[in-house]
């Protein structure tokens, strides 16, 4: 269901279990590689490390 207001758009979707837990995991994966980069960038701070 998507209901338009002037400023903004409200858009409400029903998932289903296994959606959830999909999108949770992709959430957890991105989180931790983001961990991971920000350890690495700071054992090297002298050095510009791109990902």
């Amino acid at each position: 269901m998507v209901v338009n207001f002037l400023f903004f758009t409200i858009k409400i979707e029903r998932q289903n279990a296994a959606q959830r837990i999909a999108e949770y995991n992709c959430e957890r994966y991105l989180q931790e590689r983001a961990n991971a980069q920000a350890m690495q960038a700071a054992q090297y701070p002298d050095f510009a490390i791109r990902g």
